[in-house]
């Protein structure tokens, strides 16, 4: 697969997996806004709100950051987001084989888009349609083992299990979405400050809140 076939095939994926595979569109929608500001938590007990400690958040953004401005969860999955002023911090977690239900259509959806329009990118994104025919069916290890391929075929290092991303938040202003997918759970972070730039102090930082995120995320399991 090429690397821009298969960055396609994950990055579309991922983008599911940060909206909680399908739950709530509007609590899945990561922009900041002052309606969103005023609302208070739907669930503050929504176990996606202990997954990042007071520290861990603060750490992350550079200053306090606790309101609890909108959680969305379902039995398969949880989710919260923190915001504060133009700051905002979101954690998703899911089964990585939930996640990898979303795979094969990811890859049709692409496959009709027509965005890879090479004669290579064509015949790849066939050979991942052939390959994740059956991710609908796959274990938690088999997702999480996918995700690495995936990951590991856009460029990412070998054994690769974060991903970490640019992402636009708004107009104005960018974020970062990174992935974590280890024994069979798969988590995402988002985070947004103004003028955020991904670096590798940046990248450092959200790995490791998304790393604490995802050990408790496995512990509460």
């Amino acid at each position: 697969m090429t690397r821009r076939a298969a960055a396609a095939v994950l990055a579309a994926g991922l983008m599911l997996a940060a909206c909680g595979g399908g739950g709530d569109s509007e609590a899945g929608d990561p922009t900041p806004s002052a309606s969103a500001t005023a609302q208070p938590s739907l669930d503050p007990k929504e176990p996606a709100c202990s997954f990042l400690t007071a520290a861990d958040r603060k750490r992350l953004v550079g200053s306090a950051i606790d309101e609890v401005v909108a959680t969305s969860g379902t039995d398969r999955s949880t989710q919260c987001r923190w915001q504060a002023a133009s700051a905002l911090v979101q954690v998703t977690t899911l089964p990585a084989e939930e996640w990898a239900k979303t795979l094969p259509q990811v890859v049709a959806q692409l496959e009709q888009s027509g965005d890879l329009t090479s004669a290579t990118d064509k015949k790849e994104l066939a050979r991942a349609k052939k390959l994740l025919s059956k991710a609908s069916s796959f274990s938690g290890d088999q997702a999480c083992d996918a995700f690495t391929t995936l990951a590991e075929l856009g460029g990412a290092k070998p054994g690769a299990t974060t991903t970490i991303t640019a992402v636009p938040i708004s107009e104005a202003e960018a974020g970062i979405s990174a992935q974590m997918c280890t024994a069979g759970e798969m988590t995402s972070l988002i985070y947004s400050v103004p003028g955020l730039k991904k670096t590798k102090a940046t990248d450092a930082a959200v790995t490791k809140a998304l790393a604490a995120a995802q050990t408790r995320a496995l512990a509460a399991r």
